[in-house]
């Protein structure tokens, strides 16, 4: 059944330890050694997972001390999954031995192809404060700073009398305290965790990589503390899950799933979706719907028409046991095929004779949304009730696409060539080099677009001692000379003699140094802060060759239409195509060719034009500008 879908490849093992180590030190890999045979002959190669996310019961009743521990100091126990510490040494130990164990075994299986890491790090749960973290954590605050007074200032120890003679003195910031963290600290301890979660990863790649050179090595993302930019340099590329059940009510809703693919392709380029929903995903508190017939299909092109080269769905026959026995496949229990298989088939088949025609290109990107962890976690220490920038990222991304505009994330690492906006929801961290490097794209023609609280703080967490917005001043030729939170509904903000945007959560009152104001402020209301009244909100300077745009508020969805639309009237950024707002298009590009994905994710047929003459390869129709989707239908034209 699977040849016939038009399979390829399948992916197994990441839970399986106890099956290959039913004891210590007695290694049996048959199961798999005939499935991967059996699968071989019928054309399917099989990506192997390191089981490291469930070790087996034998070894966690020899290693109690092994459990993770969690902030209230409640160790964890045997009977669920990710419930060891990664960052126990002799954990680690055992985690590379059963990692080296099969790497040895199946280094001569030309039917093994490549390899992912453990499955999915922290996705339950992403701190651990047992003894080994806390000595993990010391460590890596010695490596990072050398002396302890250079911590000290580093955290701006002195406040709360919170200066430390010692490394050996600092403990994680859990939550046996009066009351806050230290910020600095804080930051810290979120950047340790990802740095400990990749150097358990390092471990795992080191070994697969020696014992066979030829393999590929992914894991599958994406989750909280973890900087896939950074754990992504020791991966071929990234895997990222996407289960559009968890969210997706009405057709508009599309944009969590893209939200979701666009946070891989912008921590490694080329991705795979090593689990893509293939039926209705069910777990102790929840089931979610059914897909509706051609959602599945649709879910995976999602995929493809954000740069995934590779989809995995999952499962493939539904498991009839265990916690995730209503976690629904392409089979159900019974193991007989229905709708949701012919549908796979389809899709398959579909794969197959286009792949071709899509392996090689790359999600075409004009205005970039800027993505960088340290900015989230940064708001996690000091969130204050207000939008951080995932919030943010987010909402603008949904109105972007909801515009069909050539947009996604680009981390804050990567190169900003070809872009022609950039956009910065919230980054509090600014530093030089960054700062040098958005001022560069302006002046060199491009259009910087920030939002409220943007470089105000230093790295260290700490704020800055400039004006905001610090190290980009000159960029915005705008200053912050005052901020606050508001009441919703307390202040508007006026775009235009009667053309008012709503505005949520936070203000800045703007002095101008060379730009002109593109906003000002309205309170007619109480409480508002009446300082700002008919004050600049927001302002637009001329930089070089290009321009930069300061929003003194956050986006949000209740404003995101109009101030998208404020940014867009100073750009020459057009869609690519016209569509109604359930209807998802991107495009992938060559040297060669344009690829235009058609995405409808309504339920009723939906209408497409503008668009550019070419092929849709998917009916060998041609599109002269205007296209029909069916429901939950999908075109792929090639101009």
């Amino acid at each position: 059944m699977m040849a016939a879908a038009g399979v390829n490849v399948v992916r197994m093992a990441e839970f399986a330890w106890d099956r290959m180590e039913p004891r210590p030190g007695a290694f049996d890999f048959s199961i798999f050694d005939e499935t991967i045979d059996v699968l071989g002959a019928a054309g399917i190669e099989t990506i192997l997972c390191t089981p490291t996310a469930a070790p087996p019961r034998w070894m966690t009743s020899a290693n109690p001390d092994w459990f993770r521990e969690n902030a209230s100091g409640v160790r964890m126990t045997h009977g669920s999954r990710q419930h060891v510490c990664t960052n126990h040494p002799e954990f680690r130990a055992a985690s590379e031995r059963i990692t080296r164990a099969m790497a040895e075994h199946y280094r001569d299986n030309p039917r093994v192809i490549g390899w992912q890491t453990d499955n999915e790090f922290f996705c339950h749960i992403s701190e651990c404060f047992c003894p080994a973290c806390g000595r993990d954590f010391q460590r890596w605050l010695r490596e990072k700073y050398g002396n302890i007074q250079a911590l000290n200032e580093a955290w701006g120890a002195a406040f709360w009398a919170q200066t430390y003679g010692d490394f050996s003195e600092i403990v994680p910031p859990r939550q046996d305290r009066p009351t806050y963290p230290n910020p600095g600290a804080q930051l810290d301890w979120f950047r340790f965790l990802g740095d400990a979660i990749r150097d358990f990863q390092g471990g795992q790649v080191n070994i697969l990589r020696s014992v066979q050179p030829r393999w590929w090595i992914t894991h599958n993302g994406t989750f909280q503390h973890v900087d896939y930019w950074n754990l992504a340099e020791d991966l071929d590329f990234l895997g990222v899950d996407v289960y559009p059940g968890f969210t997706v009510q009405k057709p508009e809703d599309y944009w969590w799933a893209a939200v979701k693919n666009e946070e891989a392709r912008s921590a490694s380029g080329s991705y795979i979706i090593p689990e893509q929903q293939a039926g209705a995903g069910g777990q102790w508190p929840y089931l979610h719907r059914t897909p509706d017939p051609g959602q599945m299909r649709l879910w995976a092109w999602q995929a493809v028409a954000h740069g995934a080269d590779g989809i995995l769905h999952f499962r493939w026959r539904t498991c009839r046991y265990g916690a995730e026995m209503y976690w629904n496949g392409v089979l159900d229990h019974d193991n007989i095929p229905r709708r949701r298989y012919d549908e796979f088939a389809r899709e398959g088949g579909e794969f197959a004779r286009l792949g071709d025609s899509i392996l090689g290109t790359t999600l075409s990107v004009k205005v970039g949304v800027l993505l960088e962890n340290d900015q989230d976690e940064a708001h996690q220490t000091m969130p204050m009730g207000l939008p951080s920038p995932d919030e943010q990222r987010r909402v603008i991304l949904r109105e972007l696409l909801r515009r069909k505009l050539e947009a996604g994330y680009v981390n804050a690492h990567d190169s900003f060539e070809g872009l022609g906006i950039i956009i910065l929801p919230g980054f509090v961290l600014m530093d030089e080099d960054l700062a040098a490097r958005l001022g560069e794209f302006v002046e060199r023609g491009g259009l910087l677009v920030a939002t409220a609280r943007t470089a105000t703080r230093h790295r260290n967490n700490h704020v800055s001692e400039f004006t905001p917005p610090g190290f980009l001043r000159d960029v915005f030729g705008a200053t912050v000379e005052e901020f606050g939170k508001l009441e919703r509904g307390s202040i508007d903000l006026e775009m235009a003699p009667g053309v008012v945007a709503p505005v949520g959560d936070g203000y800045e009152i703007l002095s101008l140094r060379g730009a002109r104001a593109l906003g000002n402020w309205q309170c007619s209301r109480w409480p508002a802060p009446h300082a700002a009244s008919g004050l600049p909100a927001v302002s637009h300077h001329v930089h070089g060759s290009g321009s930069a745009i300061y929003l003194g508020t956050y986006i949000s969805a209740d404003n995101a239409a109009a101030l998208i639309g404020l940014v867009l009237d100073h750009a020459n950024i057009p869609p690519l195509a016209v569509a109604s707002d359930g209807v998802e298009i991107t495009c992938r590009h060559s040297a060669s060719h344009r690829l235009y994905f058609l995405l409808n994710h309504s339920g009723q047929p939906a209408s497409v034009s503008a668009l550019p003459v070419g092929t849709d390869l998917i009916t060998g129709q041609p599109c002269d500008g205007d296209c029909t989707l069916s429901p939950f239908g999908v075109a792929l034209i090639k101009a």
